[in-house]
């Protein structure tokens, strides 16, 4: 059964998978199929053991017919190289004369020196290109370009670019047009030395000098598109051979390229202008006028302009790539050429780089997690505004504002947390609001009016998300009032800047403060009623001393600078007539309405009114019951003193009365007039004018 299998498998026009299909249908049940599975693996080892035997057994013959080819194809070199020479022979024995007297001669000597230099001239350069044609295996095609010619050639190492360590031997041609690298052949036969490595355009390279540096000497660094290698000359005067060779082959060809473009322009202008006019066509409507039509062709500069913008694009010169991609459709819309076949083929050529431009600019915006923004918005103005040229506005508009954030995020990131609070804050902000400034010029220099709306949606949305890091870092357990105050105003006054360009975020960083700046004062409130009580308790009701001098007037510019005067309180020149627990209590309510008229905005002003008439109530209602003259006099000062001052500090910051406060005082019986103040404020939503984005 076994030699049955093998011989229908060993068929010429066997069907594995027809096969199968039988096998399944014939074999009853996963037993019968498991051992046919079995039978087809025996017979792939016997086969795989089969083969190597003969691998083993006919070794020797591989390794002989190894070296005849490889005597054959050193043979067959040689042949080419005597096919060579006697090709160039013949050529030179077809163009001798052999008519003529020695004058004859003489005279066409005379008349055709200078072209028969130059026909020796290219004669020995075809024969030194097609030398070293010889010489390196899968060679290139060295003739390909007419002025191609050999410049310098030499051994070089080649480094790791990294760690500097030494790759390999290899041997380089610089002709006029590129950079031709080989490695050496260790066992070559016949005139072969050397392998084809790979080629560099010398339009697309540079070469920069490399100090010497450890055992690094003597070297030098090629820089390619996508490509840098390092090599290393074998002594200093092989290496300014190299780059003093480079830099006269770069000047060489960049001349050449300027003359070849200038030679067609002039060309093109030409053909365009001495385009026939004949009389005789325009005013015999029966001639033919295809001639005419026959005779108009596209400029050279047309031709070739795609191969030129392939170069453009991959030397990065993506400007010049845009204006010379106008100019050419601009040229084939014209009426003379756009009937020619090759236009529309020449359009499409357009069309497939001006896809591939769009590509490289889109990869040239995008964000990597190791993009750094070295160089500012500025570096990127260019790319933005060719792809905005390119109609691809919203996509230009996208990679912007994802650059603005990574911008954005590195220098707010870049601010170290050191010293206080405050001093992180400020300078968090003066970062993020400089920044966004910044971004805000350039936007309106880049973008139409149209896409203004992407930058205000994005603006909010980095606003929010500074907010959510400074919420942290503000409203800590440990920060105090005053410090929540300096934070808060430091922000809304670098968020105002930003009205000189049309954006008011004021009231979306209000928001986002809004439950913060509530919870503290609630969290204020409760700290000073906790303690009030055990203050009023444990209070001796007896002046307060300063001790010094300096320390009562300390305290009195501290009390006049909350609102409060008190000189008329001090006694014997370091004692203040009130008692301690009212001194303190005068000092937490008045910082709490100095400091929360500050931090407040309007929707917030029933949180700071709770918390005034909550901490205010409680401790007049620690005041009653107590029949002390000293405990009396100091709720006296509180209502006649304290009361009125904070009322009237109140109106004038705010405009309008504090009802609660004042609902208070006419309940312990205190008669304040009423302050001329301004009506009340409705709202504080900001109204946005014309001007505004």
């Amino acid at each position: 059964m076994t030699d049955a299998i093998l011989k229908r498998i060993g068929t010429s026009d066997f069907n594995p998978d027809k096969y199968v299909k039988e096998l399944a249908r014939s074999c009853v049940g996963g037993e019968e199929l498991k051992r046919q599975r079995q039978i087809i693996q025996t017979l792939n080892e016997e086969t795989a053991d089969t083969l190597k035997k003969n691998v083993y057994e006919n070794y020797m013959q591989f390794i002989d017919t190894a070296k005849e080819i490889s005597h054959l194809e050193a043979e067959m070199y040689q042949l080419s190289h005597l096919l060579t020479e006697q090709r160039n022979l013949l050529e030179s024995l077809a163009t001798a004369s052999i008519l003529g007297n020695e004058s004859t001669m003489s005279h066409t000597v005379d008349a055709n020196t200078v072209d028969n230099e130059a026909e020796k001239a290219e004669e020995q350069r075809k024969l030194k290109l097609n030398g070293i044609f010889e010489k390196v295996e899968s060679c290139m095609s060295l003739l390909d370009v007419p002025d191609r010619t050999l410049i310098h050639e030499g051994d070089v190492h080649e480094l790791d670019p990294v760690e500097n360590t030494p790759l390999q031997r290899m041997h380089a041609y610089l002709f006029s047009d590129c950079l031709m690298l080989t490695s050496w052949i260790p066992n070559r036969r016949g005139p072969v030395r050397y392998r084809f490595h790979s080629v560099y355009s010398v339009s697309s390279m540079a070469v920069v000098n490399v100090k010497d540096l450890g055992n690094v000497k003597q070297a030098f660094k090629l820089l390619a598109f996508l490509d840098t290698r390092v090599f290393q000359c074998g002594n200093l005067s092989s290496k300014k051979d190299w780059l003093e060779k480079f830099e006269f082959a770069k000047k060489t060809y960049l001349a050449k390229q300027e003359q070849k473009e200038v030679q067609k322009r002039e060309s093109s202008h030409e053909k365009t202008l001495s385009r026939p006019e004949s009389a005789e066509s325009s005013t015999n409507p029966f001639l033919d006028e295809s001639p005419i039509q026959e005779r108009i062709v596209l400029p050279d500069w047309l031709i070739d302009v795609a191969e030129e913008l392939d170069v453009l694009i991959v030397e990065r010169h993506f400007e010049k790539a845009f204006k010379l991609m106008q100019s050419a459709e601009k040229e084939l819309h014209l009426d003379i050429y756009s009937t020619l076949p090759m236009t529309t083929e020449i359009l499409s050529k357009l069309s497939v780089r001006q896809k591939t431009l769009t590509e490289v600019l889109i990869k040239e915006l995008e964000v990597t997690p190791e993009w750094t923004p070295r160089g500012g918005l500025k570096a990127i103005r260019n790319s933005v505004c060719l792809l905005i040229k390119l109609k691809m506005i919203t996509q230009a508009c996208d990679l912007f504002l994802a650059i603005c954030s990574k911008t954005m995020e590195v220098h707010v990131k870049g601010v170290q947390l050191e010293g206080s609070t405050v001093a992180y804050v400020k300078q968090v902000g003066e970062v993020f609001f400089c920044t966004m400034t910044d971004v805000i010029k350039e936007f309106i220099r880049a973008f139409p009016q149209e896409k203004t709306s992407a930058l205000v949606v994005w603006a909010s949305a980095e606003l929010r998300i500074l907010m959510n890091q400074m919420v942290k870092q503000i409203f800590t357990p440990q920060a105090t009032l005053s410090s929540i105050t300096e934070c808060v105003v430091s922000l809304r006054e670098q968020c105002v800047l930003l009205k000189e360009f049309g954006l008011d975020l004021c009231f979306q960083l209000d928001g986002s403060l809004r439950n913060c700046i509530i919870k503290a004062l609630k969290d204020y409130r409760e700290k000073v009623l906790d303690s009030i009580k055990g203050k009023v308790v444990e209070d001796k009701w007896t002046p307060v001393n300063m001790n010094t001098k300096v320390g009562v007037n300390a305290f009195l510019e501290e009390m006049q600078e909350l609102g409060l005067i008190l000189a008329k309180y001090v006694i014997n020149e370091t004692w203040i007539d009130l008692s301690s627990s009212t001194i303190w209590f005068t000092k937490s309510v008045l910082t709490l309405q100095y400091h929360g008229l500050r931090v407040v905005s309007e929707d917030m002003m029933e949180a700071l009114d709770d918390s005034i008439y909550g901490i205010f109530n409680g401790r007049l209602m620690l005041s009653i019951g107590n029949d002390s003259s000293y405990a009396q006099k100091n709720f006296k000062f509180i209502l006649d003193t304290l009361l009125p001052v904070m009322l009237r500090k109140y109106a004038e910051e705010t405009g309008y009365e504090n009802e609660k406060l004042l609902t208070l005082a006419h309940k312990y019986g205190i008669c304040i007039a009423k302050q001329n103040t301004a009506k009340k404020p409705t709202s504080n939503v900001t109204k946005y004018s014309s001007d505004y984005l």
